[in-house]
């Protein structure tokens, strides 16, 4: 059982007038010292004023993350696509934090399909799925993605900050089957860092499915990130929105995952301030551990499915190998 003192860090998602709105207010500020918790924030922009706010941040004795996303049309997320677009959002970000005397402490790299495929796979997945499948990267292309992004990882450390990965929980089962099917299709990288935070956000699947994340994949997450409570980019909202979690459902998510982690994310700060669930989330982090749950024979069911249909791809790489040698065979 994971150790009853929690470390909270709570994503923000927010422009910069909303961020310096939301983090000027005391009682903000007060609960995130009260709490010991962190901000990831999200660097949509690179403005003074998100940088003022920051620095009010380091004062009051707040960490946060420098989570690094880009502009839509170049994907937003990180992933295959954009690999050097992400190094030289880095480069940007050292400037930026130097002239305005910044620390950066630590980094996040969220690791996720494109813009513009996320929102497809919720408006008609399976066909947009199989279009993704079918048209699906060329291993070479991911295996100079993930170069890329290990050079970003050592630059990061060289400056002494330290690095941590925001990944979808398909990566683990793409791991246990030896198999790279999903990150072709989707354009996600196992991408080595100091931290790994899997989002095993109950709000992107529709119940039962989200019910059953940290169940399934849990038992083996370094830090866990939960949500979804409200915010996040507006394109996503039609789906996401109508499954957002009220206090009672954040707390029971909180206390389920610290079962397993004392490391937890909460998406987002926005979210739970504007819904009241702030203080759920960090009353739920120091409450007395509840008795151990044991794993839903169905969640433990839906990941051997989800294993075995990615096996399928290195099989089949296999036996093509094999008929080719002994094509060539004299």
């Amino acid at each position: 059982m994971a150790p009853s003192a929690t470390s909270l860090t709570f994503f923000s998602e927010l422009d910069a007038p909303a961020f310096v709105a939301l983090t000027a207010r005391p009682e903000v500020r007060h609960a995130l010292q009260a709490s010991g918790s962190g901000v990831a924030v999200a660097l949509v922009d690179l403005s003074a004023d998100r940088a003022a706010a920051l620095r009010c941040l380091e004062e009051a004795g707040i960490a946060w993350t420098a989570w690094l996303v880009l502009d839509i049309a170049d994907g937003y997320w990180l992933g295959a696509d954009n690999a050097d677009l992400a190094a030289q959002r880095w480069r940007d970000v050292q400037v930026w934090a130097a002239r305005e005397g910044l620390r950066v402490q630590a980094v996040g790299l969220d690791i996720e399909p494109p813009h513009r495929d996320a929102v497809a796979l919720y408006a008609t997945p399976g066909r947009t799925l199989w279009r993704l499948v079918r048209g699906r990267r060329a291993a070479a292309d991911l295996d100079a993605a993930q170069r890329t992004y290990a050079e970003l990882v050592q630059a990061i450390r060289a400056t002494g900050a330290r690095v941590e990965t925001y990944q979808l929980p398909l990566l683990h089962d793409e791991r246990a089957a030896r198999s790279r099917l999903a990150q072709r299709s989707l354009g996600l990288v196992d991408v080595q860092a100091d931290r790994e935070v899997v989002m095993l956000y109950r709000s992107a699947l529709a119940p039962p499915f989200g019910d059953w994340l940290i169940d399934a994949y849990g038992p083996g997450c370094e830090a866990i990130a939960l949500g979804i409570t409200g915010g996040g980019v507006a394109s996503l909202d039609p789906w996401l929105g109508a499954r957002r979690l009220d206090g009672p459902a954040l707390t029971r998510e909180v206390l389920r995952a610290r079962q397993h982690t004392p490391h937890l994310y909460v998406f987002s700060l926005e979210g739970c301030v504007a819904h009241g669930t702030f203080a759920a989330a960090c009353a739920a982090a120091v409450a007395p551990m509840p008795s151990a749950t044991p794993a839903s024979s169905w969640a433990r069911l839906g990941r051997r499915v989800v294993q075995v249909a990615l096996a399928a791809e290195p099989v089949r790489h296999r036996v093509r190998q094999a008929l080719a040698r002994t094509r060539g065979a004299p």
